[in-house]
């Protein structure tokens, strides 16, 4: 029965426009329930606040009630500890929702609201199962409880809402409405973003495709015009108030009920079937929007089909050679030189000009590695490659970085060139307390090789076009240190499900575990340069027991003790032309890691490496002929 209510809905959707509710979050807010818990806990804690918000926007003309459960996931839910009760959440808002209907005498609709999991704050690495089981807890506890349709709200990110609106058709018989939220686009049309949304999404089978939130109704409106002329599906609107403003201790909105309805008008005009509230909307807005529009005809629309191809925008191409180019035609030798902790940058220029001569393949430079403060890795990338013409290995760090910083400086890296981004989440701040910093992380490693696969399609986080390609060479950290080897393997194999095409290791001294490396290189399709850490003497050996991630043995440590000092760096290039001898029979190159970003001690290695014939490449360099 609930499905064919959800499918009645549509009915009249495409005869006359159908007024939708206002905002559930800020009135409960506006009406007192305490700001700091979830909107959802009211469904248990105050029930008739809940029930009574219902009844107003149906008094005031709404012909669909959308349930109090938008963030009723369970990882929202757990922060409050109440992923627990999300069933018995889910159950009491499809109630109230009901119960205010009968109350009401109303002919409306029930909706079951689902918004996205988004970016959580903790640092988090969800699979993709793991959001589609999040999804999917809710999206059946709504159906269960006998909703008429689903409508999934506010989502960023289109990727997101694909992978909800799977778990819907999946889960479901029940009609779906998609919403993406009205954000800024970098500039672009709202044609642009609207063609790539209803490109995927009538893919997927959606019943309804629209728009809610935002920067302002304004917004909405641009979205919907492009809309109807790209769909003949039923079109949805929810605008906002535009942005909250910050008011006696509380933020507000400001927008005036009647502009708003004036607005809702020119949405109706511009084509939209169902039109609503969201954040900051009451009653009265719902009442003047319907004062104006309930009943009327829906607009005839003239539609026409844009080819979304993305693909075809410009490349942003870096000047600097492909280290990759040469896989498996001779060893490929990456070093990394770590910035400097402050502006003195130029004996690190000059240690990178020394491995340029020596036949080094790429640098790699971290970004504030260990949670120290270091100059810029994108300023000293681009010193290095002007200078020696190598390309270099940007890492990224999650920690440092929100949304808005990432996408604007991996695009600024772009533009200056550098080839390759290697995807950290970053050592947490609290590493170094005396810094004062905190950690961010909007994204993880994960999220930052999706962001990194995104700018090479030409869009950004939330598919906007961005205008131009970038072409960046996408890598990953790898650490076969752990204890729980298969774990780590399951990580890689995500990362480069999301896009990686190399990975780095962190510096491995156990012969059993480079050989590994190799094994996991063939299981997960890409390179893998092994860590090899260069030890200049016995209180070297013991630092790197400390470092995060490397495992250091104690018969290394008790070799480099066991010379005299004056040995001890021959000692450590003896230990290391050792493992690099283990790795290249495994793998197509090394990571060198010298202590201090001192260059001049991989240089003997760069010499034994660019000195000997290996026989794992002369091999399949034969087999290519």
């Amino acid at each position: 029965m609930p499905a064919e209510r959800g499918f009645e809905l549509l009915t009249r959707m495409r005869e006359v426009v159908i007024i939708g509710d206002g905002a559930m979050g800020t009135e409960l807010w506006r009406r007192g329930f305490p700001h700091g818990l979830p909107p959802e806990q009211a469904n248990l804690t105050a029930p008739d606040l809940v029930k009574n918000i219902h009844r107003d926007y149906l008094a005031v003309g709404a012909q669909v009630l959308i349930t109090n459960t938008f963030a009723a996931n369970p990882f929202r839910l757990r922060d409050f500890g109440l992923e627990k009760r999300l069933k018995e959440l889910v159950q009491a808002s499809v109630r109230l929702a009901r119960e205010a209907i009968a109350e009401s005498s109303a002919d409306a609709f029930v909706a079951g609201s689902v918004g996205p999991i988004g970016r959580l704050k903790e640092q988090l690495e969800l699979s993709d199962e793991d959001i589609e089981s999040a999804y999917r807890e809710l999206i059946v506890a709504l159906a269960n409880e006998g909703v008429d349709l689903l409508i999934f709200e506010t989502f960023l990110n289109l990727d997101d809402l694909r992978r909800a609106v799977r778990v819907a058709k999946q889960e479901t018989d029940l009609p779906v409405i998609a919403q993406l939220a009205a954000i800024e686009d970098g500039g672009r049309s709202a044609e642009g973003r609207a063609a790539l949304a209803v490109f995927e999404l009538e893919k997927l089978g959606v019943d309804a495709i629209g728009t809610n939130c935002g920067i302002s109704p304004i917004r909405n409106l641009s979205i919907v015009q492009a809309l109807a002329r790209l769909t003949e599906l039923p079109i949805t609107a929810f605008p906002n108030l535009g942005y909250a403003q910050y008011v006696d201790g509380r933020f507000v909105y400001l927008g005036e009920p009647e502009e708003f309805a004036r607005i809702g008008e020119e949405i109706w005009l511009a084509g939209a079937n169902l039109i609503g509230g969201c954040c900051g909307t009451t009653p009265e807005h719902i009442r003047l929007l319907a004062e104006r529009l309930k009943g009327k005809a829906i607009r005839q629309r003239v539609t026409r089909r844009i080819e979304v191809k993305p693909e075809e925008q410009p490349k942003v191409k870096s000047p600097m050679p492909n280290f990759l180019s040469k896989l498996w035609n001779e060893p490929i030798i990456i070093v990394e030189l770590d910035p400097p902790r402050g502006l003195d940058y130029e004996p690190i220029l000059e240690g990178a000009k020394l491995l340029a001569r020596a036949g080094v393949d790429a640098i790699s430079i971290g970004d504030n590695s260990l949670a120290s403060v270091r100059l810029s890795n994108l300023v000293m990338a681009f010193l290095m490659q002007r200078e020696t013409g190598l390309p270099t290995i940007c890492h990224f760090a999650g920690r440092d970085h929100n949304l808005i910083g990432a996408q604007s400086l991996l695009m600024g890296m772009a533009i200056l060139g550098i080839p390759a981004v290697l995807a950290v989440t970053g050592d947490p701040a609290r590493l170094a307390p005396d810094v004062g910093a905190s950690s961010v992380y909007d994204l993880n490693s994960f999220q930052i090789i999706e962001l990194l696969s995104k700018l090479n399609r030409g869009v950004n986080w939330v598919d906007a076009p961005v205008g131009k390609r970038t072409d960046f060479i996408i890598g990953a950290g790898f650490n076969p240190n752990v204890p729980n080897l298969e774990a780590e393997v399951r990580r890689l194999k995500r990362k480069v499900e999301r896009g990686a095409q190399f990975a780095l290791t962190q510096a491995v001294f156990e012969p059993k575990r480079i050989e590994a490396c190799g094994q996991v290189m063939r299981e997960v399709g890409i390179p893998i340069f092994v860590g090899i850490g260069i030890l200049i003497s016995a209180k070297n050996a013991a630092f790197w027991k400390t470092v995060p991630g490397v495992k250091m043995p104690d018969e290394i440590l008790q070799r480099m003790e066991s010379v005299p000092k004056e040995r001890q760096l021959a000692e450590g290039i003896a230990i290391a032309q050792e493992l690099i001898s283990v790795a290249l029979e495994h793998c197509p190159g090394v990571f060198l890691v010298p202590p201090f970003s001192r260059a001049e001690y991989a240089l003997p290695l760069v010499e034994f490496i660019r000195g000997r014939k290996w026989e794992r490449f002369e091999t399949t360099a034969s087999e290519r002929v």
